[in-house]
């Protein structure tokens, strides 16, 4: 059995013995005599209890807690995580096949893949430099007409599906024939908008398109405060800094027609420019180049080469076929 434990006297059980010892003892004491005789006993009474043995404590039944589960978000990419809340639709197939789009498998598709491997390799080999991005493309032209939207569009939606990487197809030609307007993007906001800092997200203005990996920004509203030169070659900079796993390929005004693709040319890593076969003349591609001569990479691509082609050893023969791009 279980030794006794003198029980606790309760605080009012305590009062009245000390009261009714006060009032057995002389009751012409002084109350403040009376108090501390009360007093010395409840210490007394607390002494005697604390030198008395207890049991051991019973285990307390232990209660788990409730633990709430957090479940962490899966890990997204930069431009997923900059891009989340453009909800606009898509550009669709069928407005990028219009513009130029090489949708199905052919010579086109093969020759244009053979430029896309030409371009990521100098843009893995340009080495940082100051005001300058290795991933920003410029694609150009001498005159207009003689294809460079169509090798810009091509060429950044093959390194989306081809190479899968992501792009952002950047058009920075006002015209009724560029690819803002082809694409149905005219009243847009895009790259007259676009500020190196202070202006809208530069994320926020971007298109998407149905073909993965592929984004647009258009030309965008011209007006006053549009951008042009320096501060467009800023804006585009800061972009393509803060979307630093992406390839921007630029489809620039011709060269000989505008001064845009001249003041642009420092900051990119490469420029492309489009030569149209038995069109373009010698002295106006010798005096493009010496307009973008502040780029480093400047590499020429041929368009509509007409090839011959046959089966035999003796010779070419007289049928020619329309080569959309040749790089050179």
């Amino acid at each position: 059995m279980s030794a006794s434990i003198p029980r606790r006297s309760h605080l009012v059980e305590r009062a009245a013995d000390a009261a009714r010892i006060a009032m057995a003892d002389d009751g012409r004491r002084h109350l403040v005599e009376r108090a501390a005789d009360a007093a010395r006993i409840a210490i007394a009474d607390d002494a005697s209890l604390a030198r008395a043995s207890r049991p051991p404590l019973a285990p307390v039944e232990v209660i788990p807690a409730v633990v709430e589960t957090v479940v962490a978000p899966p890990p997204h990419s930069q431009g997923a995580s900059l891009l989340g809340h453009n909800e606009l639709a898509p550009v669709t197939r069928a407005l990028l096949r219009r513009a130029g789009l090489v949708d199905k498998a052919g010579s086109a598709r093969e020759e244009i893949a053979l430029v896309r491997e030409q371009v990521l390799r100098s843009v893995e080999a340009t080495p940082p430099a100051e005001g300058r991005q290795a991933r920003l493309v410029m694609i150009t032209s001498t005159h207009s007409g003689e294809g460079k939207s169509f090798v810009a569009l091509n060429l950044a939606a093959s390194i989306a599906e081809g190479a899968h990487r992501p792009v952002i197809l950047v058009d920075a030609e006002r015209s009724a024939g560029s690819l803002t307007a082809l694409l149905g993007l005219g009243s847009a906001p895009g790259l007259a908008q676009l500020r190196d800092t202070g202006g809208p997200d530069p994320a926020g203005l971007l298109r998407r398109t149905e073909v993965p990996g592929l984004l647009v920004l258009p030309y965008g509203m011209a007006g006053p405060s549009g951008s042009q030169g320096s501060a467009m070659a800023a804006a585009l900079l800061h972009l393509s800094g803060r979307l630093s796993d992406h390839i921007v390929v630029l489809d620039t005004p011709a060269c000989l027609e505008s001064s845009i693709a001249g003041l642009l040319a420092s900051a990119a890593g490469q420029i492309a420019l489009v030569v149209e076969a038995e069109r373009t003349k010698r002295a106006e591609m010798e005096a493009a180049l010496d307009i973008l001569d502040a780029c480093p990479t400047l590499q020429l691509l041929l368009n509509r080469l007409a090839l011959g082609v046959s089966d035999r050893f003796r010779g070419p023969a007289s049928r020619a076929g329309d080569v959309a791009v040749g790089a050179h």
